[in-house]
């Protein structure tokens, strides 16, 4: 008969987990046998372990958070909260009511020059449990310890093309720059914490040039390994330069995010980030009911997954993105009613028990039609000036460069 394995014990990020509700979301990416177990308190497990070439991004469609690989242990919130063209003065509500909502990733950018009020909202909660927005709504989390609240909050960060520097010094300090602007290093780094209080931070885009691209992203690996950021990622790589990356010799991106819908799915670098075992995140959706937008393809999202489904347009395209696999940073102002109940309605907590059948994920999957950034006239990560005057309706960052 076949040797006994060895027995496996206990997840470790199970076994020391101090949050009940943590416990059980950490339990939901786990087989059923060992699930089980780490439930009923079983010491050690007798199965075998996972090789470890087997590991991949940790997901499913029914759990609200991805392990990242090539990351110190992050559990990054599936479905976050985008800071892009939000305003300085709405950013208070806008990030109160996400936190209301049940959000706890956001995702911000030197470029959003919101950082510091994003800080302020985030601080005042982790202290206290409790936000208050303009419109008068509070949150009251004093249930939880600081500890809790603390370690369920999430940021990612992402650095301009200004910010990138040949020199490894000059990038860290802008990074670090940026962490003392949203003010969570004297909190998320106190005894008790051994989060890193940026979680994720991302070059926001390739438009650099080579040595910039690839000595910031180095200076960012050299971060990582200080446990000053929990891992490391890209925004609007196309395969090119993210191939650059590999051939100096360093890690693979945790993360790569991407202007990316069923508009514009970007299978080559899909491809290329499920060879190297990359998470995509789909940044925040901007523009594609505009004029400029996918017409046809928006109609048939709305009339044949929306309206049936009964769920609003934006819904359909975070499902789409769950149920993918990727992370997704979905946005909203929270100048207007609409506005701010769209917060509430693209979050994690709204969305979660919404399912797309494979019919309505083949249907989206055939609307690709590589609607560009350009065409669109997004702009995230660069200025008007770097997209081709010329063509603007073909540019794209990611083959660009």
């Amino acid at each position: 008969p076949p040797k006994k394995p060895p027995p496996a014990k206990t997840p470790p990020a199970v076994a020391a987990s101090k949050d009940p509700r943590r416990r059980r979301q950490l339990l939901v990416d786990l087989p059923l046998h060992t699930a089980g177990a780490a439930l009923l308190g079983i010491g050690t497990l007798d199965i075998p372990s996972l090789p470890a070439a087997a590991a991949t991004p940790s997901f499913s469609s029914s759990s609200s958070f991805i392990r990242l690989p090539r990351s110190r242990d992050v559990d990054l919130p599936r479905v976050g909260y985008s800071l892009y063209k939000t305003k300085p003065e709405q950013v208070a509500e806008g990030v109160g009511l996400a936190l209301q909502a049940g959000v706890r990733h956001f995702d911000c950018a030197s470029q959003y020059q919101s950082n510091a009020q994003v800080g302020n909202v985030l601080r005042r909660y982790i202290q206290t449990g409790q936000v208050e927005t303009r419109n008068g709504l509070t949150i009251d989390d004093t249930a939880a310890t600081k500890q809790q609240r603390q370690a369920e909050i999430f940021v990612t960060h992402k650095v301009s093309n200004s910010e990138q520097s040949l020199s490894t010094q000059q990038l860290q300090r802008n990074v670090l720059q940026q962490t003392k602007l949203l003010g969570l290093d004297g909190i998320k780094n106190g005894k008790q914490s051994t989060k890193p209080p940026l979680d994720l931070v991302m070059l926001h885009s390739p438009l650099t040039d080579r040595n910039r691209r690839i000595s910031s992203y180095g200076a960012l690996c050299d971060l990582q390994d200080r446990g000053k950021i929990g891992a490391v990622g890209v925004c609007h790589f196309g395969v090119t330069p993210l191939q650059e990356l590999v051939e100096a010799g360093l890690p693979p991106p945790s993360v790569i995010q991407l202007e990316l819908s069923p508009f514009h799915q970007h299978l080559e670098i899909a491809e290329w980030a499920q060879t190297h075992n990359c998470v995509l995140s789909c940044s925040a959706w901007s523009r594609l009911s505009s004029t400029s937008g996918p017409t046809q393809g928006w109609d048939t999202l709305s009339q044949k997954v929306a309206a049936p489904r009964q769920m609003t347009k934006q819904q359909v395209l975070i499902r789409w993105a769950v149920q993918k696999g990727y992370l997704c940073v979905p946005r909203s102002s929270s100048q207007f009613k609409v506005e701010r109940q769209a917060i509430q309605e693209n979050s994690w907590d709204a969305t979660k028990d919404l399912v797309l059948t494979e019919q309505d994920v083949a249907l989206l999957d055939g609307l690709d039609e590589r609607i560009t950034a350009g065409q669109l006239g997004v702009v995230d990560g660069w200025e008007m000036q770097d997209v081709d005057a010329t063509n603007p309706n073909a540019w794209d960052p990611t083959t660009c460069v």
